[in-house]
């Protein structure tokens, strides 16, 4: 086998084999597995990107600091993709998807699809931090100019 050709196959979904099903609920379930890892690695690198941004702030020492913040959304990413990348393709970002998706390198019908699970897992992952953690939106929505 050619040596491209096998690296374009590492990430190639399992969900696409046969899993005894007739082929419109196996393209369902496949379909839905896809969602689903997309907004769970969503939901994991934002919670403990911000998550760590967090407490970082929370804490007056600043013990995590700029370096521990990037290699936990590294480290974080790096599981992610290499647990979930065969179900997904672990894209976990829109701007990934649509990057893709404008370099003929994933489908035009999925990318909407894919949008929706990050932005779910996105949103459920500040949801979650904001029930764990004292979040004042003031903090955070303060630098934008007022209307009017």
């Amino acid at each position: 086998m050619e040596e491209g050709a096998h690296a374009a196959n590492i990430f190639r979904s399992q969900s696409d084999t046969n899993i005894g099903l007739s082929s419109s609920a196996n393209s369902a379930v496949a379909l839905a597995q896809k969602f689903i890892a997309e907004a769970i690695g969503a939901y994991f690198i934002i919670f403990a990107w911000f998550g760590s941004v967090e407490m970082n702030r929370l804490f007056d020492d600043e013990s995590i600091t700029s370096p521990g913040i990037s290699m936990t959304w590294g480290a974080v990413a790096m599981v992610m993709i290499y647990s979930l990348g065969q179900v997904s393709g672990g894209h976990f970002n829109p701007a990934v998807t649509i990057t893709f998706t404008i370099f003929h390198r994933f489908p035009w019908k999925l990318a909407p699809l894919y949008i929706i699970a990050q932005l779910i897992g996105s949103v459920l992952a500040f949801g979650t931090l904001a029930l764990l953690l004292d979040v004042n939106l003031k903090d955070y929505f303060e630098y934008f100019p007022k209307l009017g």
